[in-house]
């Protein structure tokens, strides 16, 4: 009797082990933007309901920080996804990455919330005094980890001279009310709750948590490509590829651009899912519907090193 049930014991075991289901999923590793949170979380649903032997793992914040931890850290990436696609050039080409694709734009806005002061009166024309009030409290993202906290100063610094307000950055940046977070998505809890009155976030952002937001002229929020030689007149020093060193990043249309970095972990199935991800059908339509428009997609500079699985994706 004790030997039927250890053999029934023993049978149920193998069955489970070698089902299909029991198989381990193949993990592919996808490092993200903060502002695609929304969108990935989407495509991946939507990939692994395709693919159940893969298992997306994500990991979001500022694609400066990822990209260092991919070069200095050694952190194992299959899929990377910049909200600036010079962020790929600067800190990953040549050595850790051979070639660059762009995919979404974005624009910058100031996201406000139902307790934020003064939200009834500000309007385009007055936003920087609302914000420049001692009593209100304004933030962005750290400039060294995330694009849009770089952006976020160039929009003041091209605000200065468009609305021919001499002095409006330096005084942005003394604020009082001013605070700086790691991560831009941080904000977005900051002014739900009422902690924070107003942020600098990407538009998609603001609209895929129902926040209310100001658009911004076109010609400050970085939206517009016709307008790239503007915006190059704002510039940001920030942390640069090694330890100690600086690099200096102007203004310029927001653009995101994706890569597979070399030495990815599974790089075959990294493969597949960018070719999802760049799918009119797949992920472009996810962005579209989450307020990011799609661009291109196309290689940046070279791109004799594009993948010939991507290479028809690309325009």
């Amino acid at each position: 009797m004790k030997r039927f049930r250890f053999s029934s014991v023993l049978l149920l075991a193998l069955l489970l082990t070698f089902s299909p289901g029991c198989f381990a999923a193949e993990k592919v590793t996808v490092y993200h933007a903060g502002s695609l949170a929304a969108p990935m979380a989407k495509i991946e649903a939507l990939y692994e309901a395709a693919h159940p032997d893969i298992d997306i793992l994500r990991e979001s914040g500022g694609s400066a920080a990822l990209a260092r931890k991919i070069t200095d850290l050694g952190g194992g990436c299959d899929v990377f996804l910049s909200a600036d696609y010079m962020v790929i050039e600067k800190l990953l080409r040549p050595g850790a990455a051979d070639w660059n694709a762009l995919f979404a734009s974005n624009a910058i806005v100031l996201m406000y919330g139902p307790k934020s002061k003064y939200g009834d009166e500000i309007g385009p024309e007055n936003w920087t005094g609302v914000m420049l009030r001692p009593d209100v409290r304004w933030g962005h993202s750290e400039p060294d980890a995330d694009p849009c906290g770089y952006r976020s100063l160039m929009v003041l610094q091209l605000a200065e001279k468009f609305y021919g307000k001499q002095g409006l950055y330096e005084q942005a940046m003394k604020h009082q009310g001013r605070a700086v977070r790691q991560k831009a998505i941080e904000l977005v809890a900051m002014v739900e709750s009422g902690t924070m009155d107003y942020a600098f976030e990407y538009k998609s952002v603001a609209v895929q948590h129902g926040l209310k937001y100001l658009e911004l002229p076109v010609e400050i929020n970085l939206m517009e490509p016709a307008l790239a030689d503007a915006y190059s007149a704002a510039s940001v020093e920030l942390a640069g590829k090694e330890p100690g060193k600086k690099m200096t990043v102007k203004g310029e249309p927001i653009v995101y651009g994706l890569t597979i970095p070399k030495g990815a972990p599974n790089a075959g199935a990294a493969l597949e899912l960018v070719k999802f991800i760049l799918d009119p059908e797949g992920g472009l339509a996810v962005f579209r519907d989450m307020g990011q428009d799609v661009v291109g997609p196309k290689a940046w500079g070279d791109g004799s090193k594009i993948p010939a699985g991507i290479a028809p994706l690309l325009k």
